[in-house]
């Protein structure tokens, strides 16, 4: 459900929406084990899926990510990469800090 929220996020009001969401996935499941490590897979899943989702639907992902690392003198899949670990650092990282600095302030004493 998180990948779907961030996924959703996304497509409506762009990457700033990623940490948004996972603040928010962790500030309201801070008691959680691993929020941070949870967000981080959803943010993967959402925006690797997205990107599947934009190769079936006939977008030239593949030609324009080859021509980005060509462009780059980097290695073909590392545009791919980078695609899939930003929105995980992103995401984990928000809902870590969601988690412990929001728990302080929200928890009963």
């Amino acid at each position: 459900m998180l990948a779907v929220g961030i996924a959703m996020g996304t497509i409506l009001m762009g990457w700033w929406s990623v940490p948004l969401v996972a603040l928010a996935y962790g500030v309201a499941l801070r008691r959680s084990r691993r929020p941070g490590l949870t967000a981080a897979a959803s943010g993967a899943i959402a925006w690797g899926g997205y990107l599947g989702l934009a190769v079936i639907g006939g977008a030239p992902v593949g030609r324009f990510g080859g021509e980005l690392a060509a462009s780059m003198q980097i290695p073909g899949w590392a545009p791919f990469a980078a695609t899939v670990i930003f929105p995980a650092v992103l995401a984990g990282l928000a809902a870590y800090l969601g988690a412990r600095v929001g728990g302080r302030y929200l928890s009963s004493p």
